[in-house]
């Protein structure tokens, strides 16, 4: 969901928005959302039974080499490699 359609339906401005947001949460929408995504794409790694790909468009992520960046930047590893230590 985009920043300005959560902001629409509080009633107040993008920037309005995203300050509260970081006062009632501790961070910014952007970082909540991918911290969420990112959640998300490791309890379906740890499942084991998608590839890589289908995890990417499953979280939201437009291409597997944009979610591998992303998910490496944030949790320290590759997906493959998560999966391989984490896998149930």
């Amino acid at each position: 969901m985009r920043l300005q359609d959560l902001a629409r339906l509080t009633g107040l401005s993008q920037s309005q928005f995203g300050r509260a947001f970081k006062v009632s949460t501790g961070m910014t929408p952007f970082r909540w959302q991918t911290q969420l995504r990112l959640t998300r794409a490791r309890e379906l790694l740890r499942d084991g039974s998608l590839p890589l790909a289908q995890i990417s468009l499953a979280t939201g992520f437009a291409e597997q080499s944009h979610f591998t960046r992303v998910f490496q930047r944030w949790v320290g590893l590759s997906p493959g490699a998560w999966r391989r230590e984490h896998q149930r």
